[in-house]
C-alpha cells in the first residue's frame, strides 16, 4: 500500500510515518506539507499535491481542515480513495466531503481510535436504555496545542445520544443559567499539558451515576486505525466511509 502523507511534519504525520516503518505491507512514498523541510525527511515532501512525482494508492490527511480544498479535487481527479483523519470541519467543508465522495472513496472520522469507536457504541445503548431518566454531560480532555472545541470525539459522542433521544446540546455554561432543561446535553472541553486524549460521558440519575470513559494513552492508536482505514478503503466503490462502516 502506497501511501502519501498529507501533514508529515505534524505531530500525527510523524506517528503515521513511525508506525509504517515496521509494516511491510504500508509504505509512504511521499508526504505533503507546506511547513516542513524535505531533509527532515527519507521521504519527497511538497508544498502542493499537485507537484507530487510518485505514484501512490492512498492519502491520509492529517493536517488542517482546509486541506480538503487541495487534496479531494486531485483524489477525486485521479480516483484516489482518501482518508480524511482531520477535526474541526465546519457545515460546508462537510458538504464539500460529502461531494467528493460521490466520485471516490472518502473516508471520514472524528477519531481513528478502535476503542473510542466501541465507545460510541456503548452510549448509544446506555442512552437507549436510560432514555429520559437520565441528565447526560459530556466531557473531553486534550493537550494544550490543541485548536478546535470540543473535540471531533465529543461531537461524535454527542450524536451517538441525539440518535437515540432528543437533545439540546449546551456547550459549557456561566453566568446564572437557570436549572437545567429536559433533553439538555453539557458539552465541555479542557485543554493542559501534554493530554493525548480523554473522553467522558456522564448518566446522571436520582442518587447514582454511570460514566463511560476512553483515554488515549499513545498518539499510535490514531496513527494505526489511520492505516487500518486506508486499507479498508482500497478497491473500495465511490462513497462516504467511517469507523462504523469497516467495524
Amino acid at each position: 500500500m502506497r501511501i502519501l502523507l498529507s501533514g508529515i511534519s505534524g505531530k500525527m504525520g510523524r506517528a503515521v510515518l513511525s508506525a509504517t516503518a515496521g509494516m511491510p505491507n504500508a509504505l509512504i512514498v511521499a508526504g505533503v506539507d507546506k511547513f516542513a523541510k524535505a531533509e527532515q525527511f527519507n521521504v519527497p515532501v511538497y508544498s502542493s499535491i499537485g507537484d507530487v512525482a510518485e505514484q501512490f494508492d492512498v492519502i491520509i490527511d492529517f493536517s488542517v481542515r482546509e486541506s480538503v480544498y487541495s487534496l479531494l479535487p486531485y483524489a477525486v481527479s485521479k480516483k484516489i480513495p482518501c482518508v480524511l483523519a482531520t477535526t474541526g470541519y465546519n457545515d460546508e467543508e462537510l458538504e464539500y466531503i460529502r461531494k467528493a465522495s460521490l466520485k471516490t472513496a472518502v473516508f471520514l472520522s472524528g477519531n481513528m481510535s478502535l476503542g473510542v469507536n466501541v465507545l460510541i457504541k456503548l452510549v448509544k445503548s446506555a442512552t437507549a436504555m436510560l432514555k429520559d431518566k437520565a441528565d447526560i454531560e459530556i466531557t473531553e480532555t486534550h493537550h494544550n496545542q490543541k485548536i478546535d472545541a470540543p473535540s471531533g470525539t465529543a461531537k461524535m459522542l454527542l450524536s451517538a445520544v441525539a440518535s437515540e433521544q432528543p437533545i439540546i446540546p449546551i456547550y459549557g455554561r456561566e453566568g446564572n443559567t437557570g436549572a437545567r432543561t429536559k433533553g439538555e446535553v453539557g458539552v465541555h472541553a479542557i485543554r493542559g499539558g501534554t493530554v493525548v486524549g480523554k473522553h467522558e460521558v456522564s448518566f446522571i440519575l436520582d442518587n447514582e451515576v454511570i460514566t463511560l470513559k476512553h483515554e488515549a494513552e499513545s498518539k499510535f492508536i490514531f496513527a494505526n486505525g489511520a492505516l487500518k482505514s486506508a486499507s479498508y478503503l482500497l478497491g473500495k466503490k465511490p462513497g462516504l466511509y467511517n469507523m462504523e462502516t469497516m467495524l
